[in-house]
Order: structure tokens, then C-alpha cells, then sequence
């Protein structure tokens, strides 16, 4: 029975995400926000399973963003900038596979994403710094294709999930979508038994 998607597989996206950045200004979590360019690389494990039509699996990834954000404030004056080029996660998919030679997924994602970002904040009374450390729920939906040996194609849809707590922050975060395409190597590696 055909398992295209059971093993070990290793590849990289590139797309969209929405990052945003913080700092703590007088009491109040100064955020900016926008919609930026994001390549990851990233490995993974899966299982396929009742009748090859089911998978599960994990997976981890880094990736390089274009963070350069910044927010700027006339009024009082404020300029805040926030630089951040990593991220990195880990997750879990589930998914099913689909026609007879099981060679496309549609699959659920959820991962835990990290960031960090170095922040310069300019005044009225000088020039400070701050770190500013996340860690946020992303999710959504992927399908996967199998083009040719174990090259695959693959495309994600998905949204992201912050919680501020108690903190009151200068703009509610947009909930915008994260979108990304690549490719991935699935490994068929066979024991001798």
C-alpha cells in the first residue's frame, strides 16, 4: 500500500506571517504590527495508518523574517523600532491522504512560535533599549502533494493566536492570515528486517 507521507522529511517554505513587535512605554504595551516575508527551513516525522489514509505527525522549524518594524508617535515624541530575523517552533499536524496512490494530504497544523525582537525606544528624554520575547499559537490548514519520488509540494493557510493577559496595549492585533509554499523531501527509508 502506498505511504508517501510516512517518515522522516526535511524542506523549506517561504510566505507571509503576521509579526509584531512590543515594548513597555509608560505603563502601556506599545505594539507594531505588520504582515512580512518569512523563509523556514524545517524537519519533521509522520505516520500514515488505517489503510494509509490517516497521518499524524511532529514537526520543528526555524525560520528568517524581514522584522523591521517600527512605530512612530509625533505627539508625544515616541519612534520606537523593533528588529527581530529568527523565529523558531514546533508542532504537531494531522492530517488525511487522499485517491488511490494516497499522494495528496490535507492536513491541520498547530505550532508554538518564538520570537525575539531588540528594541530601541526614542523620546522626549533620551534613547533606551528593551527585549521583547514571544511565544504565540500558530494554526491552520496545509495540503501536501507528492510531484515526484519523494519531492513534494506543499502550501499552508493559517492565523495566529496571542494573549496579552491584563496588559493594555496601544492597538488591538489584527488577526491576519499567514500564508507560505515550498517543498519538502519525504525519505522512504527501509529496514532490513
Amino acid at each position: 500500500m502506498d505511504k508517501p507521507f510516512d517518515g522522516l522529511y526535511l524542506g523549506a517554505n517561504a510566505g507571509s506571517q503576521n509579526l509584531f513587535g512590543g515594548s513597555f512605554v509608560d505603563g502601556v504595551d506599545v505594539l507594531a504590527q505588520e504582515s512580512r516575508f518569512v523563509a523556514e527551513l524545517f524537519a519533521g516525522f509522520r505516520k500514515q495508518f488505517w489503510k494509509s489514509r490517516l497521518l499524524a505527525g511532529a514537526e520543528v522549524q526555524i525560520g528568517f523574517t524581514d522584522g523591521a518594524l517600527m512605530h512612530h508617535d509625533p505627539s508625544k515624541p515616541l519612534t520606537i523600532n523593533y528588529k527581530n530575523s529568527f523565529q523558531n517552533g514546533y508542532g504537531l499536524t494531522l492530517g488525511a491522504a487522499f485517491f488511490k496512490k494516497r499522494n495528496l494530504s490535507a492536513y491541520a497544523y498547530a505550532f508554538e512560535t518564538k520570537r525575539k525582537f531588540d528594541v530601541s525606544i526614542r523620546d522626549a528624554f533620551g534613547t533606551y533599549k528593551q527585549k521583547d520575547e514571544q511565544g504565540m499559537l500558530k494554526y491552520g490548514l496545509g495540503l501536501e502533494a507528492k510531484i515526484w519520488r519523494g519531492l513534494h509540494a506543499r502550501t499552508t493557510l493559517g492565523r495566529q493566536r496571542v494573549d496579552f493577559g491584563d496588559l493594555e496595549t496601544n492597538i488591538d492585533v489584527d488577526d491576519k492570515w499567514d500564508f507560505t509554499a515550498g517543498v519538502a523531501w519525504q525519505f522512504h527509508i527501509k529496514l532490513k528486517q
